[in-house]
Formats: C-alpha cells, sequence, structure tokens
C-alpha cells in the first residue's frame, strides 16, 4: 500500500517549493545539501539522490527497451 502525504506549496522569491515530509526523506536517508535531480516526463516527477539528469534519462530509456 503506497504512503500518501498531502503538502502545501510555498512560494520562495519567484518560485514555489514543496516541503518533503519527514518519514520519505528519513525513508531514503536523504540529508540538508544532497543534491536531490528531478525527472519530470508524462505528467509525473521522479525524484532521484545524487545522479545526473543524463543517468536518470538513460536508466528510463533502458527500463523503455526492456519492458
Amino acid at each position: 500500500m503506497p504512503l500518501i502525504f498531502r503538502v502545501i506549496l510555498g512560494k520562495t522569491g519567484n518560485s514555489l517549493r514543496v516541503t518533503l515530509p519527514r518519514p520519505i526523506v528519513e525513508g531514503f536517508d536523504w540529508k540538508e545539501g544532497d543534491e536531490i535531480v528531478l525527472y519530470v516526463s508524462e505528467g509525473e516527477i521522479i525524484l532521484k539522490k545524487g545522479k545526473g539528469a543524463e543517468e536518470v534519462s538513460r536508466e528510463k530509456a533502458a527500463k523503455g527497451r526492456t519492458g
């Protein structure tokens, strides 16, 4: 069963921000200062820790070819 969290968009300057709930951050062992890559495709946002956008794109493309 997936966990569902509701968050409110906040404003920082001219941008909007999302605050990640503590259980998500702790579950992925993310820490302040970690690099998180956002991959946006087909109406979804995927967050991954510490990988460049090119690597995420390659992984996504490889999954598409294999199944």
